[in-house]
């Protein structure tokens, strides 16, 4: 109807997923409104990414970690990138190297690759050592 239902005070506001958007204040820093426009995760990030399976990706102090819908940081932002979860997991870089955890922070494919995709029909792209190929939710090969 063109009424204005959320306040326009952010520098950023992104699409709602999962009840909540990503805005950001005027001094940039990143949370999460609901769509009533309430302040559900106070601007405190550097960087605050749309929610997938419950979770959304942050980064503070140039580091990514995920937090839940209710505000709460379930893994700790300590990796030096990420990705969105997917299908119960999501690639995350430390010291230079890809790996896989599952929504509890958990490691579940080691730190060994050199590049990594999103899992997609339960498998996912990785690079190591100049070869590409796919592998499964255990970290194993897939073969066609």
């Amino acid at each position: 109807d063109g009424v204005e239902v959320i306040p326009f005070i952010y520098s950023y506001a992104a699409d709602f997923s999962e009840g909540l958007a990503s805005v950001c204040c005027e001094d940039w820093k990143c949370g999460y409104i609901n769509t009533k426009g309430e302040e559900v995760i106070p601007c405190m990030y550097d960087f605050a990414g749309s929610f997938s399976e419950g979770l959304a990706k942050v980064e503070k102090n140039g580091k990514y970690g995920y937090t839940n819908t209710k505000g709460k940081e379930v893994i700790p932002c300590m990796y030096d990138d990420a990705g969105c979860f997917s299908e119960g997991l999501v690639w995350v870089v430390k010291n230079e190297k890809y790996g896989y955890i599952n929504t509890e922070g958990e490691e579940v494919i080691p730190f060994i690759y050199d590049s990594a995709w999103n899992f997609s029909a339960g498998s996912a792209l990785v690079v190591k050592d100049g070869e590409e190929f796919l592998i499964d939710k255990n970290g194993y090969r897939v073969h066609w």
